[in-house]
């Protein structure tokens, strides 16, 4: 499960990005990656670990209310 997200604002130079995605390793930890900075940029990373899915989910959500709640907006990236 990945999730990109987007704010733009003209007015103060803003074109940044947010991607936050879900992950299973090899030894079944759960893990949530982010990705961040200003659009066309490899931005910043973060990986934190989970003992559950069920955790990893609800760190998800959270992410990405928080990120709605200051001005993203959810973005589908167009598959060519």
């Amino acid at each position: 499960m990945q999730i990109d997200m987007k704010r733009v604002d003209p007015e103060l130079n803003m074109d940044r990005f947010y991607c936050v995605e879900l992950e299973k390793d090899l030894f079944n930890d759960h893990r949530v990656h982010r990705q961040w900075g200003r659009s066309g940029s490899w931005g910043r990373h973060r990986r934190d670990c989970y003992d559950t899915e069920l955790e990893a989910r609800k760190a998800i959500t959270k992410l990405v209310n928080q990120k709605l709640a200051r001005g993203y907006t959810l973005y589908q990236p167009v598959n060519h």
